[in-house]
């Protein structure tokens, strides 16, 4: 028996040693944490400026801002539904397009995130579906961009922050801000691992799908191309954690910051979500997400379905003008009923502001007059790389919603989650086409959460 087990650990070192060895050199992505930016006092005026001045907070798959909402890959829908995993409503109600960030909903469908939950599908959807207000801007100044946001000038002025601008964008100093959001979580919800949309000279989220775009930076193929950028996260919810500690924090909330600086072959760093505090990083380039977050010993999202129209509201009814700074009431509605509510002190709620790097001025003037990319361009480069890697053919005959999927397969490799078994098996049958209905889906139900 003894024998047994050491050929056994023989093996598994073995194994263990080949795995690694087959790892790619680290990779080296800088970050800056930022502790104790804001005041008490100055915290919950940045909560009171949230709940005054954003009374609805759209679904994060309404968050479209290309001029081009497909690329070609449109599917009619079957009963007034996307059947189709990766695909969601157009705008309009019309057809099926992929989803602005299908590389994150198809990964964490099929490995149940960093969590490495097994769950059907239906309840990976509504853990994905997170409440976001995004401001979107190729040329406005830093001052309109976060006007509505106090104290934020505070936070710029932070030596910390200075640091990390140098560490992040080095030699690369003049920024120009493109995006402040606020993103809102209700307990059972997560950010999904995932690429920041990367900004190209000629391409990027106001031109091309996101989905097309992080392909784009994961082939190489664009590499001359990609604009260095800086993105900031700092959390403003409500949470009690004056006496707690990151892990006290990590075990009592979750929702927690994790991200790859060394490469996805690597261990993973995470960071607390604690308020007042930020991290500075270039979310286009390393791979990060957060943890699923809870109240507690609830984890339970709400049912939410990606065919739906569903938002979180202020309680007009509930809340008065006396209220404002206390703990308002929310509404989770779907279709216009409410199916859930929650305080505003169980919301998980960070700001997020991203820059672009520029040498100088007359850099970003060039940046500027860049003509846009042309689509067929684009995927021609790709398709071209695909034929070369015996991958497609050259007269191979594939249809754009084939085509997609098979940019992904190829370029687009997140990490798996450290599990035993890192492969999501409750929504495997979903994901190979059968619906809710079939008795494969069915039988899974029996053992899946």
């Amino acid at each position: 028996m003894g024998e047994f087990t050491f050929a056994v650990v023989v093996v598994a070192v073995a194994i263990t040693a080949a795995l690694l060895s087959r790892r790619p050199p680290r990779q080296h992505h800088e970050y800056q944490t930022i502790h104790a930016i804001w005041t008490q006092q100055e915290l919950d005026e940045i909560a009171d400026s949230i709940r005054n001045s954003y009374k609805e907070f759209p679904n994060t798959v309404k968050d479209v801002t290309s001029a081009l909402e497909s690329v070609g890959e449109e599917l009619p829908m079957e009963n007034g539904k996307c059947t189709n995993p990766l695909m969601v409503p157009s705008l309009d109600g019309a057809q099926c397009v992929f989803a602005q960030r299908m590389d994150i909903g198809r990964h964490y469908i099929m490995t149940g995130g960093n969590d490495a939950l097994k769950e059907l599908y239906p309840t990976l959807v509504s853990r994905i579906m997170s409440f976001s207000k995004f401001i979107i801007s190729r040329d406005q100044s830093e001052a309109a961009l976060y006007e509505g946001i106090p104290f934020i000038k505070k936070l710029f002025g932070n030596e910390q922050y200075k640091q990390g601008i140098s560490r992040i964008c080095p030699n690369r100093e003049l920024l120009q801000p493109f995006q402040l959001g606020v993103i809102v979580q209700v307990p059972g919800q997560t950010v999904a691992m995932h690429y920041d949309a990367p900004w190209f000279w000629g391409a990027d989220r106001t031109t091309v799908p996101i989905w097309l775009l992080v392909v784009m930076h994961a082939s190489g193929l664009f590499e001359k191309e990609t604009v260095p950028q800086i993105q900031g996260v700092a959390y403003v919810h409500k949470w009690n954690t004056t006496d707690l500690s990151d892990e006290d924090i990590h075990r009592n909330y979750g929702g927690g910051f994790f991200f790859y600086p060394n490469g996805p072959q690597y261990e993973e760093e995470r960071i607390a979500a604690r308020p007042g505090s930020a991290l500075l990083i270039d979310g286009s380039k390393c791979i990060h997400g957060t943890d699923t977050y809870r109240d507690g010993d609830d984890m339970e999202a709400p049912k939410l379905d990606k065919n739906d129209n569903f938002t979180l509201q202020y309680n007009t009814e509930l809340n008065t003008d006396e209220t404002p700074t206390k703990d308002t009431v929310w509404n989770v509605l779907c279709n216009g009923e409410v199916i859930r509510s929650v305080t505003f002190s169980q919301l998980r709620i960070s700001l997020v502001w991203r820059s672009k790097c520029f040498k100088d001025e007359e850099e970003l003037q060039r940046y500027k007059n860049t003509p846009p990319m042309e689509l067929d361009d684009i995927i021609a480069r790709l398709k071209s790389d695909l034929e070369e890697k015996n991958i497609l053919s050259n007269d191979q005959n594939i249809t754009m919603a084939e085509l997609g999927k098979v940019f992904l397969d190829t370029y687009v490799d997140y990490p798996l989650p450290a599990s035993w078994v890192p492969y999501n098996y409750c929504a495997l049958p979903r994901l190979f086409g059968a619906d809710d209905t079939s008795p494969l889906t069915s039988a899974m139900k029996l053992f899946c959460n």
